[in-house]
């Protein structure tokens, strides 16, 4: 092929990139092929924590219901997610994990069509910079984790930006666009909506403008928080949420845990993070609210709870900040330019690992919620089959009215090869990395026949004998002390 072919075809690409709906294309691919590529290695789950744990195990009681009954019962945990995976499954026929294996890439595909659609139309950024950050974000490790697993936040971002865009355009059914826009943000995701709140409020505070046009546009979003937040308020209480309680940790801990966690995702970014701050209404709220969000639990008397949640979300101001900091130093010149493409290839190679599980340097920095790469359920996959050999005991060999403390990495699978699963067994999950002793107390209160607890072998708990074993998961069941 000719030079003069080449360059054509390299001309075309450029031209048809920098159009819109090429840029738009080109980032739901790059998106869905990055999320995409973990499904693909393994092949008869979908990978993440919270796919198998609280996903799975309601899709597949879809098929049949009534979206109202859906709607209804997972209200209080953003129904939006819910009804779309009711819709899907009850169209296609297909099983829960292949909808999961599917949904997860499409929906980060769109958030980074999203991110670029706002920093284009509602930041009006140029498409050099816009597309710089929509691309650095696609391999950012925070970007990553959250559309791991976190459907309900990575739906709801896409509404968020959404907002934001309509929120800037010169559009005469722009409050329209953002009140309805607000409204799927708060569905789909409640601390997601927090941060639009924070942002639109700031942003209105500091512009001068619109202030009370602002307020009555939010206004239904906000009732619709509260209504989820106070269940009191309306009897629309969700049936599947966890009855354990979360295991508290040290102070120190959980502050160490949230600068560990920030280190992880954002220190190869920070420098030019910091040398791209600017004054913007928009993006200076967004940041603020996510800091102080982020790190209140430096102060426990009046911190914010879900640090680890607003850390995530920090990816997105940080991005943008980050592409103005490359301006600052210059990289868009064309004697620096070769600096500029090893920087975000360093990034492309960081999350191109961290999406594979070929590299990854977070297993290196211990911490709660940023798992060490994206080939990864809330068990090894080599305990699967282990878990669902004792799940068949227990199935053919429990007790009427007896039942099991499930961990919550070991709560989705219970629930979906325990064949009687909350009829006679009752499945009582209780909090990751906590002792079930909350859970005991449960079952203990409710006067079951006989506990049971499903736990790795070698890591018994006191009270507890193993009376079936399957490699390294067993059977454990309570034995009172009194006994």
């Amino acid at each position: 092929m000719s030079t003069l072919k080449l360059g054509n075809i390299h001309n075309s690409l450029f031209n048809f990139l920098k159009q819109n709906r090429g840029s738009c294309l080109f980032f739901f691919l790059l998106g869905l092929t990055l999320r995409g590529i973990p499904e693909l290695l393994v092949s008869q789950y979908p990978v993440g924590y919270e796919t198998i744990t609280w996903y799975a195990p309601p899709i597949m009681t879809f098929p049949g219901r009534s979206v109202l009954d859906v709607f209804v019962q997972f209200f209080q945990s953003a129904p939006v997610f819910y009804v779309l995976m009711w819709l899907v499954s009850n169209v296609t026929g297909a099983h829960a994990f292949t909808i999961l294996k599917v949904v997860g890439p499409i929906l980060y595909g769109s958030l980074i069509v999203s991110f670029f659609i706002f920093l284009k139309k509602g930041l009006k950024f140029e498409w050099k910079m816009a597309f710089l950050a929509s691309f650095l974000l696609a391999f950012q490790i925070a970007a990553l984790r959250d559309s791991w697993d976190r459907f309900r936040t990575v739906l709801a971002l896409i509404f968020f930006f959404a907002t934001l865009t309509a929120l800037k355009s010169d559009s005469k059914h722009k409050w329209g666009a953002v009140t309805i826009l607000a409204v799927l943000t708060a569905l789909s995701r409640e601390y997601v909506v927090l941060v639009l709140f924070a942002t639109v409020l700031g942003f209105i505070f500091l512009a001068k403008k619109d202030r009370i046009t602002s307020l009555v546009a939010l206004g239904p979003a906000f009732t619709i928080f509260i209504v989820m937040v106070n269940p009191g308020l309306i009897k629309l209480a969700s049936n599947y949420v966890s009855e354990g309680q979360y295991a508290s940790r040290s102070y120190l801990w959980v502050v160490q845990d949230a600068f560990v966690i920030f280190a992880v995702c954002y220190l190869l970014l920070l420098p030019f993070v910091l040398r791209g701050l600017r004054k913007d209404r928009l993006i200076g709220s967004m940041t603020g609210w996510l800091l102080l969000s982020s790190f209140s639990v430096i102060c426990p008397w009046f911190a914010i709870p879900g640090y680890q949640r607003w850390l995530m979300l920090l990816v997105f101001p940080f991005s943008v900040y980050a592409v103005w900091g490359f301006e600052r130093f210059h990289l868009f010149n064309k004697r620096r330019i070769w600096m500029l493409a090893v920087i975000v290839m360093i990034f492309m190679i960081i999350g191109v690992g961290y999406s594979t599980g070929t590299f990854s340097y977070v297993g290196q920095m211990t911490n709660s919620y940023v798992a060490v790469n994206l080939v990864q359920s809330s068990i090894s996959w080599d305990q699967v089959d282990d878990v669902k050999a004792v799940l068949t005991w227990l199935n053919e060999n429990a007790v009427y009215n007896s039942s099991i403390l499930a961990e919550e990495c070991f709560y989705g699978w219970t629930l979906i090869y325990l064949q009687r699963a909350n009829q006679d067994v009752k499945v009582i999950p209780y909090a990751a990395a906590s002792p079930p002793m909350p859970a005991l107390e449960v079952a203990l209160h409710d006067g079951f026949n006989r506990i049971y607890l499903i736990w790795y072998t070698e890591q018994g708990f006191t009270n507890f004998e193993t009376i079936h074993s399957k490699n390294a998961i067993s059977v454990f069941q309570y034995v009172s002390k009194i006994a």
